[in-house]
């Protein structure tokens, strides 16, 4: 994590609270621990359910960050046996599910365990901060299920979209171009967005098949597939959210969010924030790997791919 904000600019600098982190990740715990004390919270850290209940016994914590995905008891179920105790003991508790695959069975499933919100790995600090202060600032569970049923939105967009990339008819002119020796290049003048566009959709749909061969990881490129995505974003002029790039990519939310940060690391990808909702962000393609991507797409459109 980066850009930290202080305690003063996380505005809890009058009051130090605690928070409990439940994740088996060791090294996200301990990131994210550093993270709190930089905003001015007390973080809990537990790596199993029996940690976790443990901390909340032995301290006063009204927040927890559960991740969604814990080995043995899962995220959800630690939610509801914490909140029991909570409620039995008279005691005011909230949640933040962190997961690394943002799905709208998430959502569901942290919507019926009363949860706040949740949020999808990698996580800012600015994002953690902003969940911290939504949980701390919602009056009632209205406003929580309004956070979950925004999201779930959203990724349910994304989602439909994907699904139809996928199975959209091919027109006849980009089918099995390569086994029609009759069907001539397509010229220079002849390559423009709208040939580009669908010889890019062409490519998505050929790697998602590829990917059902080995089921699912073991032929597919999700690098590639999450770029040739990015690029069709940009002719079609979209955005899209980290989220929607993960599913793009074929590859599992985890592994797929590595990949991210990765590219992002190395300056192939930048990460824009939504002005609209702080909580997620775009990806783009940066400008000096974007041309080269577009011109090879286009020599391999005009040489009949």
């Amino acid at each position: 994590m980066s850009e930290i904000p202080s305690a003063m600019e996380a505005g809890v600098f009058r009051q130090v609270s605690p928070v409990l982190v439940v994740d088996d990740d060791t090294d996200w715990g301990m990131e994210c621990a550093f993270a709190l004390r930089q905003m001015g919270y007390e973080p809990f850290v537990a790596s199993n359910a029996d940690e976790a209940q443990t901390l909340f016994r032995a301290h006063d914590i009204s927040i927890a960050i559960v991740d969604y995905n814990l080995p043995g008891l899962d995220g959800i179920a630690l939610i509801r046996e914490l909140s029991l105790y909570a409620e039995e003991h008279e005691r005011q508790l909230r949640f933040i599910i962190a997961t690394g695959h943002a799905t709208k069975d998430v959502a569901i499933d942290a919507m019926r365990a009363s949860a706040a919100d949740f949020l999808e790995k990698p996580i800012s600090p600015v994002d953690l901060r902003r969940a911290l202060q939504r949980v701390q600032g919602l009056p009632e569970a209205v406003g929580e299920r309004k956070v979950l049923l925004d999201r779930m939105s959203q990724l349910s967009g994304e989602l439909q979209r994907l699904a139809g990339l996928i199975d959209e008819p091919v027109p006849p002119a980009f089918r099995d171009r390569a086994a029609e020796s009759s069907v001539p290049p397509v010229s220079a003048e002849a390559v423009e967005p709208v040939h580009l566009r669908q010889f890019i959709k062409d490519l998505l749909r050929k790697e998602s098949k590829r990917r059902e061969i080995g089921g699912g990881e073991l032929f597919g490129d999700p690098t590639w597939a999450m770029l040739l995505d990015l690029l069709l974003a940009k002719i079609e002029a979209r955005r899209v959210s980290v989220s929607s790039a993960c599913i793009a990519s074929g590859a599992p939310m985890s592994t797929a969010l590595r990949l991210v940060r990765r590219l992002v690391d190395e300056d192939v990808l930048c990460r824009l924030p939504d002005e609209q909702d702080k909580r997620r962000h775009f990806l783009v393609i940066n400008s000096r790997f974007e041309q080269p991507l577009m011109n090879y797409l286009t020599e391999q459109l005009r040489s009949g791919g």
